[in-house]
């Protein structure tokens, strides 16, 4: 038992002297400011609130603090285009979590950091395996329909690497739900749920 506490104990200290290391390197390099997404293509969310006070007792707000996660809400249509021209719309009202990346996995791979992007778009393929493109002619269809749980993981890491371009965090996070998002996938398979269509005259 004392091997486990001082091999746990160890690794803490590791981590926190490479966070620290990283933190100075932060303060001291000039990093560029000019994102590959413009704020204004960014999608517009809005938080959906955690129950925990109204719960029964300390014990139920507690499980809830552990194991609930924030959901955030679209409060619109929002637009990407991949880099192969195709546009792809997810509608307002889609709420996501984040959680088909694996939590375990959340330290260092924040759902809502780097990888709010291809996050949202995995969430979306993961619960209706499909997502919805708009043509050129502004008619919107679906988009690689029942393609399948390794299509939107190979999604995932595709546009990671459009949008934030870090390698080693996109191949790291698509690992993780190549591995471990099967639970996700497959309660969304047994949910079965239909896709509605975006209302673009909103």
């Amino acid at each position: 038992m004392n091997t486990i506490i001082y091999w746990v104990g160890l690794t803490i200290i590791l981590l926190l002297a490479i966070y620290i290391i990283f933190y100075f390197l932060y303060l001291k390099l000039k990093l560029e400011v000019d994102p590959a997404i413009s704020t204004e293509s960014m999608p517009a969310l809005k938080p959906v609130p955690i129950p925990t006070k109204n719960q029964k007792s300390v014990v139920h707000k507690l499980t809830v603090f552990i194991f609930e996660v924030r959901t955030w809400e679209l409060v619109e249509n929002w637009h990407y285009t991949l880099s192969d021209g195709v546009e792809l719309v997810i509608p307002k009202g889609f709420r996501f979590d984040g959680a088909s990346i694996p939590r375990p996995f959340w330290a260092i791979l924040n759902p809502i950091g780097l990888l709010l992007i291809p996050g949202l778009l995995h969430d979306y393929g993961y619960k209706y395996n499909q997502i919805w493109q708009m043509t050129p002619d502004g008619e919107v269809i679906p988009y690689k329909k029942g393609d399948g749980k390794e299509y939107w993981d190979n999604l995932f890491k595709r546009v990671g690497k459009e949008v934030n371009g870090f390698f080693l965090v996109n191949f790291i996070a698509w690992l993780a739900v190549a591995l471990g998002g099967s639970g996700s996938w497959n309660g969304h398979r047994k949910e079965n749920l239909e896709a509605v269509k975006p209302d673009l005259s909103r």
